[in-house]
């Protein structure tokens, strides 16, 4: 294992911070995350009660920055789906899902969600995934915390989340999530010690 030095640590967040600055990267982001807000919720997310789950992307999380997510999430106890993008393809595919959710006293990644839609227009399930396998599954609520199911989906898995890539799809190419990134908003999350900072970052006109 190679520990990440603070050299190596400057010079990542030096290009985290220049692929997000990129016009075309923020818009490829944003389109993203209204496409997967609006499968999973009906409707933008700028709709969005402050109860609700925080639907937000960025790069791949390393080096131990999957705890700032986590801290927010204890601090505020917002559930957060992160979205992570290849920093060297940002205006390419996502490469994976996850949710932060405060349980108790801990707050708990599951990694590898998939978007589920059930036949008909009904809004999108969120499912975390191991080996290609699930237990349970993650139902948005209006104005409410995500409403965790233990148990199978109603219906067929494969033939679910082909649905729901198809309709994520459509969303991307028939401009439905286009209007979207003129009113979305990207920050930086950083901290000293156990303090947190959020620093907004200008998106391009």
């Amino acid at each position: 294992m190679i520990n990440a030095t603070k050299e190596m640590r400057e010079a990542r967040h030096g290009l985290q911070t220049l692929s997000a600055s990129d016009p075309l990267a923020q818009t490829n982001i944003l389109r993203h995350v209204a496409a997967f807000t609006k499968l999973l919720t009906g409707r933008p997310g700028i709709d969005a009660s402050p109860s609700e789950p925080l639907v937000g992307a960025g790069f791949r999380l390393v080096d131990g920055e999957e705890r700032l997510l986590a801290a927010l999430t204890r601090r505020d106890g917002v559930e957060r789906v992160y979205i992570a993008f290849d920093i060297d393809d940002a205006q390419g595919p996502p490469i994976g899902t996850g949710l932060f959710r405060k349980e108790g006293d801990h707050v708990v990644c599951y990694g590898l969600c998939k978007l589920w839609s059930p036949v008909g227009d009904g809004r999108a399930l969120l499912v975390p995934t191991k080996g290609g396998e699930h237990a349970g599954y993650f139902a948005f609520r209006r104005g409410q915390p995500f409403r965790r199911v233990e148990g199978p989906v109603h219906g067929d898995f494969v033939t679910g989340l082909r649905r729901a890539q198809a309709r994520f799809a459509r969303l991307l190419t028939t401009g439905e999530a286009d209007d979207v990134p003129r009113r979305g908003f990207a920050s930086a999350v950083s901290n000293v010690g156990q303090e947190l900072f959020t620093r907004p970052l200008p998106l391009a006109a």
